[in-house]
């Protein structure tokens, strides 16, 4: 009875074995399949992954842009910054901006020489030269030359109140007389120390006719002018 409940045991074990072989297997097989499956399943995440990479050179392409609009904004704010630069025109009426005021003034920045400098300065020499121009500006400019033309037109119309209604032969007169010789010769001074002003300013400096730099240099012979209307 015992050989017969092992023999049948060991039959039971004999059919499980060969059940269980067949279904290992087949299991391992279909394991080994989803695994491929699951493998190139990947490969596409990997596609969209390299799809991902491309989106992101998009993104770098976009950052470039931006790179690129700030460098543009940045060129923009290099050209509306023009520091130490005159913003005057010449006589021409052509704009001198990019040109620097104190390169355009050239020998003239001798200016900067002190008054006694001024005052014991070669007249030949540049500093001289400015010296010779800023008695000359100062005399044009400083109003005396001004104030007697107007004193001497105010003496002449009290002379000849009815000039306009005067014949061709009285106005002669008129002119010749001492109210109307002072007058011319009012008139003359101004005229001609204007005119030996700008000569001896075209004298100190390559570019008289820009009032930039004129101004420039009558800034610097601040002190020497102050020294003239002193005396």
């Amino acid at each position: 009875m015992k050989k017969l409940v092992k023999l049948t045991a060991l039959a039971s074990i004999a059919a499980l074995a060969i059940t269980i072989t067949p279904l290992g297997w087949n299991f391992r097989v279909g394991w080994l399949g989803d695994t491929a499956a699951f493998a190139a399943g990947n490969s596409g995440a990997n596609g969209n992954s390299g799809s991902d990479h491309g989106n992101s050179g998009d993104d770098h392409g976009n950052s470039g842009g931006s790179q690129a609009s700030k460098k543009e904004h940045s060129g923009d704010s290099a050209v509306t910054r023009t520091p130490h630069r005159s913003k005057t025109t010449d006589v021409s009426g052509k704009s001198v901006l990019g040109k620097n005021v104190v390169s355009l003034a050239g020998v003239g920045n001798a200016a900067h020489a002190s008054v006694r400098g001024l005052l014991h300065a070669s007249p030949n020499s540049a500093v001289g030269r400015l010296r010779t121009y800023a008695d000359l500006n100062y005399l044009a400019t400083s109003g005396k030359l001004q104030s007697n033309l107007v004193d001497t037109q105010k003496a002449f119309d009290a002379a000849y109140p009815n000039f306009a209604d005067l014949s061709a032969d009285e106005k002669a007169a008129a002119v010749a007389s001492p109210e109307g010789v002072a007058l011319a010769d009012a008139k003359t001074a101004l005229a001609d120390a204007d005119q030996k002003a700008n000569d001896a300013f075209a004298l100190v400096t390559r570019n008289p006719g820009n009032p930039a730099v004129k101004t420039y240099i009558d800034g610097l012979l601040g002190k020497y002018y102050s020294y003239l209307a002193s005396l």
